[in-house]
């Protein structure tokens, strides 16, 4: 029997399209499993071996309920490696979440608690422009923050609690030269 070429075109396009339903059945499937995991989550349940994209939605959430330090274990929790996309995420949400935190011990009065809380979100968020110069998101945030505590009042603070690192002290050190 003699295969015409356009018989083989036929079998190879059929071979396409199985091995194209089999891709997409597969990721309809793990759709399928991470919706049950969050309707299971959703109802109160707690799911074993969750997803990483379930233990971010878990951490969000109770970011958005204003349960601080829940979310920050729950961010911490998200097992991803460091180049995968989720972890930008979680980067600019922690980093959401501290100026957050900062803002209202601000409000509040506590500046020396705030201060800390602030410097973790600049960090993170010079962090994700590092990664990413483009990011708008994080530079409006990263904006936000050096408004809230400049860096210049940071250094000229540093220097009056610690002269020695002040370079303008430098100049009134004695040096002890030995006796001849």
């Amino acid at each position: 029997m003699v295969w015409r070429v356009a018989d083989k075109l036929i079998i190879g396009l059929m071979a396409l399209v199985v091995v194209a339903a089999l891709y997409d059945g597969f990721h309809l499937w793990r759709a399928s499993q991470l919706n049950q995991d969050l309707a299971e989550l959703d109802a109160g349940g707690d799911v074993a071996g969750e997803h990483p994209y379930v233990g971010f939605a878990r951490a969000y959430a109770l970011q958005q309920d204003g349960e601080f330090d829940a979310a920050l274990e729950g961010y911490a929790a998200i097992d991803v490696p460091e180049d995968h996309r989720l972890q930008r995420d979680i980067d600019y949400n922690l980093a959401n979440l501290y100026l957050r935190r900062g803002l209202e011990y601000r409000e509040s009065g506590a500046d020396d608690l705030a201060l800390p809380l602030v410097e973790l979100a600049k960090e993170h968020y010079r962090e994700l422009l590092r990664n990413n110069s483009s990011d708008w998101s994080s530079k409006y945030n990263l904006e936000l923050a050096l408004r809230i505590a400049p860096e210049t009042e940071l250094e000229e603070a540093e220097e009056e609690r610690n002269p020695e690192h002040n370079p303008r002290s430098a100049a009134g050190i004695q040096v002890r030269r030995p006796l001849p």
